[in-house]
């Protein structure tokens, strides 16, 4: 089969003109199409959201004055001194270059002795992401920029290796990447990906990347993870495990196909699942021949799911194995990264260091031993505990003069390093027109660009409607279940709306549905995606009287949200709410919030709701006041 001859996506790029300041300059000449409230329209293809590139020399805070201007932009001294933040936060705190971002490290184990390990009951289970065919599993992740790379055993398990998904659309981001394993036997091993519109779509796997579709599945959308945890049922092939949003847990068996139907009928297996963060497919951790599966509790336990072999009932009661484990924000199944037959885990710190904990029997794990560094550039890992937040991960800041300064999310609770997306040729930025970030509207995992001008609304450059005259718009994600981000509108009597998405990059809005009335009491709506933990988008809510309020959603178009529940007082010290998406990489949203001073903190999402639904409050920096827009 010959693999088709699309770009490969590499870790070295130039930044393109963002698309940014395009469409603010378009808009304000009114030069954008023209369409009706509600009417759909020919969605163009445009190409997938600039690249990101990141500081990699050292400065001090003498020459610490911002980024460089973007190609063609002249921006003044004022205007370059950008928002820094505080040392030993993780982000960036020099001027910016066009160099690539870090690439992550791997320092592999040195290969278990013969004797280290009593020999297993039974052949050791077959590795489920082997690309290079030397029996052991290769590392395949997935960066902020979208670029796929891979680290091959083979090789040393050293050298960064481009991967190359051979998808139909080329500019697509996946929503995750699940390595289930060989399922037709043919020694070469299959990768599944999960789109945000909820097509499982499966590939036979190369050392650097994939070969076209061979099946694709829809409906996937109603589960908060898939796991690929090895062969469950003992029947030699891979199997999927899928939770919904209600906390049910679904077993999927291998067919041994990779056509037609890879996969059996699903078959409800538990429930009560919800009240863990993450769910780690780990293969053969205990030399049995069957995979297991391990589950982190929001308090950090980690407990151990033994695979009993058995299709009614694959998984054995659980056994507490560790605490703590919530010192990472992603845990992943590497299968085994020694060589003694058993399935190894590794662990993301929130600074971006890798580590790993060597299997030794029985469900248990030696001590964490550092693996590698840099992965806070790292979006996502294939068998990783939770699916990463898609949909949105960048703020913008516009200052005064119209300068635009774009910052993008990494996996370390912090902002990389800013850089300048001013259009050079547009118009400054009338004070009457409004701007926003809306999550998860199309399948680029890039923030939709919201933009209202004159009672028309745009979405990312093209008019989705007129007669827009509601005095607040928000984006936090899909809000009706169809994988598909929605937006949600206040009008001038307080009654808040739902306009559902079509999934295009340049969204056309469905039929506006009433949410519900009252809704005047609020001077500020935020949302970028799920902060309780169960998977569906939330919304954030701050009263007149500086309470805030969270909104957890239901997946349901009629009934979008279930009954308010207040997180806290004293709000009103801030005079922005910025919902960025996920700041330190564990798969929830995080919210920013700016005060008079123009201090920015940033509070991380907890996944329990309530009074807990954030942590307590991290300083990311000074300076943000300078930004008369900030979304």
């Amino acid at each position: 089969m010959t693999r088709s001859t699309r770009t490969t996506r590499t870790h070295t790029r130039t930044r393109p003109r963002n698309r940014l300041g395009l469409v603010a300059a378009a808009a304000a000449l009114g030069l954008a199409a023209g369409l009706p409230a509600g009417a759909p329209g020919a969605a163009a293809t445009p190409a997938p959201a600039a690249h990101r590139s990141t500081a990699t020399a050292s400065v001090t805070a003498a020459n610490a004055t911002g980024p460089a201007a973007g190609t063609g932009t002249r921006i003044t001294a004022a205007e370059a001194t950008a928002p820094r933040t505080p040392a030993g936060t993780g982000t960036g705190t020099g001027t910016r270059t066009t160099a690539d971002p870090p690439r992550p490290t791997v320092t592999p184990p040195p290969r278990a002795a013969a004797s280290r390990t009593a020999v297993p009951r039974t052949a050791p289970a077959r590795p489920r992401h082997d690309l290079d065919g030397d029996g052991l599993s290769d590392l395949i992740g997935q960066e902020y920029d979208t670029s796929a790379y891979t680290f091959l055993t083979g090789n040393g398990g050293e050298a960064y290796t481009p991967f190359t998904v051979d998808a139909p659309d080329p500019g697509e981001v996946f929503k995750d990447f699940v390595p289930v394993g060989d399922l037709n036997g043919d020694a070469r091993p299959e990768l599944l990906t999960l789109s945000a519109d909820g097509r499982l779509t499966l590939y036979e796997t190369t050392p650097d990347g994939t070969r076209p579709p061979t099946w694709t599945g829809r409906g996937w959308q109603v589960y908060d993870r898939v796991v690929a945890a090895g062969d469950l049922t003992r029947d030699g092939r891979p199997d999927l495990l899928a939770r919904d949003k209600d906390g049910g847990l679904y077993l999927y068996r291998g067919t041994g196909r990779v056509t037609g139907s890879p996969f059996t009928a699903r078959v409800r297996i538990g429930g009560g699942w919800g009240g863990y963060d993450q769910l780690i497919g780990a293969n053969d951790v205990d030399g049995d021949g069957v995979g297991d599966l391990f589950a982190r509790s929001l308090t950090g336990d980690l407990w151990f799911y033994r695979g009993s072999g058995s299709a009614a009932a694959p998984l054995r009661p659980r056994v507490k194995t560790g605490t703590g484990w919530n010192r990472y924000n992603t845990v992943t199944g590497a299968d085994d990264l020694d060589g003694d037959g058993l399935g190894d885990l590794l662990g993301r710190s929130r600074s971006g260091t890798l580590y790993r904990h060597i299997a030794t029997g029985g469900g248990k794990f030696g001590d964490a031993t550092r693996h590698g560094a840099g992965w806070e550039y790292t979006r996502m890992l294939a068998g990783g505990g939770t699916t990463a937040l898609y949909g949105k991960a960048q703020s913008v800041g516009v200052t005064a003069a119209g300068t635009w300064w774009k910052y993008d999310a990494l996996a370390d609770g912090a902002y990389d390093a800013p850089y300048d997306i001013t259009d050079p040729a547009g118009p400054g930025v009338p004070a009457t027109m409004k701007f926003d970030y809306a999550a998860a509207m199309h399948t680029r995992n890039h923030a939709t660009f919201v933009q209202l001008d004159r009672a028309k609304l745009y979405l990312n450059g093209r008019q989705a409607a007129s007669g827009w005259t509601y005095d607040m718009t928000v984006g936090p994600g899909d809000l009706t279940g169809d994988g598909r981000g929605d937006l949600l509108s206040r009008d001038a009597g307080g009654t808040l709306w739902l306009h559902p998405g079509d999934g295009a990059f340049q969204s056309s809005l469905g039929a506006r549905v009433k949410v519900g009335a009252g809704w005047k009491v609020y001077n500020a709506l935020a949302g970028g995606g799920d902060y309780t933990n169960d998977g569906r988008a939330d919304l954030l809510a701050r009263d007149t009287a500086g309470r805030l309020h969270l909104y957890a959603g239901t997946g349901s178009a009629t009934a979008p949200f279930r009954p308010r529940v207040l997180i806290g007082a004293g709000w009103n010290a801030y005079d922005r709410l910025v919902a960025p998406g996920d700041l330190d990489g564990d798969g929830k949203a995080d919210l920013v919030a700016r005060d008079a001073p123009g201090r920015l903190y940033r509070y991380a999402a907890t996944g329990r709701g309530g009074a807990a639904t954030f942590t307590p409050r991290v300083l990311l920096g000074s300076g943000w006041q300078k930004y008369r827009l900030l979304f």
